[in-house]
C-alpha cells in the first residue's frame, strides 16, 4: 500500500467524487425540467470528465479485462456511451429552449445510468488493488498526463472515433 498522498487510488476516488456529484446535479436539473441548468451542468461535466474518461477508456479498462472479463468491461464502456449521449445532447441544445418532455425523460435515464456507474466503483478499487504497484504507478502517470492535456469528453470521443474509423 502506498502511503504518499497522491496515487492512483486517491486521484481515482477524487475524480469519482467530482463526477458523481456532477451527474447527480445533472439528474436533479433534468428532474426539475430546468433546461438552462442542465445545459450548464453538462458544459461543466464535458470539461471535468474528459481526462478521467479518456484515462479509463485508453489505459484502465483495457488493463481490467483480464481481471473482470470482457463482458464487464464492455458494460462499463456502454455506460460511458450513455453518459456521453446526455452530455452531447445538452451541450448542443439551445439553453433558452425547453426540452421536450420525452427527450428530457430519456436524458434523465442516461444521466442516472452514469450516476449509478460512478457510484458502483467499489469493484474498480478492488481490482485496482490487484494490479502490481509498479503498474499502478504507471497508470497514475497516465491519468496525470490526461489531466494535463485536459480534453473535453466530447472532443476525446470524436478523436477516438475518428482514429477508429
Amino acid at each position: 500500500m502506498q502511503h504518499h498522498k497522491d496515487n492512483l487510488f486517491t486521484c481515482f476516488r477524487e475524480d469519482h467524487k467530482v463526477l458523481g456529484s456532477g451527474f447527480h446535479r445533472l439528474s436533479e436539473r433534468l428532474r426539475a425540467a430546468d433546461t438552462a441548468g442542465a445545459c450548464t451542468v453538462a458544459q461543466w461535466l464535458d470539461a471535468a470528465a474528459g481526462p478521467h474518461i479518456a484515462f479509463e477508456e485508453e489505459a484502465f479498462y483495457p488493463r481490467l479485462v483480464p481481471l473482470f472479463g470482457r463482458q464487464q468491461a464492455d458494460r462499463m464502456y456502454d455506460e460511458h456511451r450513455q453518459g456521453l449521449a446526455v452530455i452531447r445532447a445538452l451541450i448542443n441544445h439551445k439553453t433558452a429552449e425547453p426540452l421536450d418532455r420525452t427527450v428530457c425523460a430519456e436524458l434523465l435515464e442516461q444521466s442516472e445510468i452514469m450516476e449509478a456507474h460512478i457510484a458502483d466503483c467499489a469493484e474498480l478499487f478492488e481490482a485496482m488493488g490487484r494490479i502490481p504497484i509498479a503498474e499502478q504507478q504507471e497508470l497514475h502517470r497516465r491519468l496525470l498526463a490526461w489531466r494535463q492535456r485536459q480534453p473535453t469528453w466530447t472532443r476525446y470521443a470524436e478523436e477516438r472515433h475518428d482514429a477508429a474509423s
